[in-house]
């Protein structure tokens, strides 16, 4: 199983996120767990700005991916769990991915 997530910048005070879990053939269940964070620069923490959550049974992949607008002078990142597996051989292979933040000016 693989996890990837993604994010850009596409316009002024907009950004395109994704996540995307794979397996290696079809699986009883699969799933992606997006969350997109802001940076607080007054503490160097990140906070939650949007989350979402796909899953699917007998497929060996999901996406989710959106366009979102946001404020202007943060940075943002995505970070994803990914969960991937069939019933007999649980517990289900899970991997964690991440983006670096990105600046929208």
């Amino acid at each position: 199983m693989e996890g990837e997530s993604g994010i850009s910048k596409v316009g002024s005070g907009r950004i395109y996120v994704y996540g995307l879990t794979t397996a290696d053939h079809i699986v009883d269940f699969v799933a992606v767990l997006m969350y997109v964070e802001k940076l607080d620069e007054s503490d160097g923490l990140w906070g939650a700005y949007a989350d979402y959550t796909v899953d699917a049974r007998d497929k060996y992949y999901v996406i989710v991916d959106d366009t979102l607008a946001v404020d202007k002078g943060y940075y943002y990142r995505v970070h994803c769990e990914h969960i991937a597996g069939n019933e007999d051989d649980r517990p289900y292979d899970t991997a964690v991915s991440a983006t670096n933040g990105i600046w929208i000016p």
